[in-house]
């Protein structure tokens, strides 16, 4: 289940159990604490790049001595330290191999 302004999102865990998360937000404290909901897979991480899978898309964070303090996947919270430079949104390539299986099918 997906609602893009009724902020419900229903998705899988690692472990195959059904997970409803709530909207995405984001909330930053200066440029060395970010707090994000709505996260539904860490892509990969160093002390130097973050990425996230959200439901409004995939994030990156890039910066400085970048860890993640806390990392709720059940509930879709994420919490990041560190001095960030850049947060950049991009489309993921999860959902770009899906439309395009979609798409296949359809033809």
């Amino acid at each position: 289940m997906i609602q893009e302004q009724g902020r419900d999102y229903t998705g899988y865990g690692e472990d195959g159990r059904n997970r409803r998360i709530s909207g995405h937000k984001l909330i930053m404290e200066g440029r060395e604490r970010v707090e994000l909901t709505g996260v539904t897979e860490v892509i990969s991480f160093d002390n130097e790049e973050i990425r996230l899978e959200t439901v409004a898309g995939a994030m990156r964070f890039g910066g400085e001595d970048l860890h993640v303090k806390r990392l709720t996947l059940e509930r879709g919270e994420v919490a990041l330290e560190g001095h960030i430079n850049e947060i950049c949104y991009y489309e993921s390539s999860h959902s770009k191999s899906a439309g395009s299986f979609i798409s296949r099918l359809f033809r």
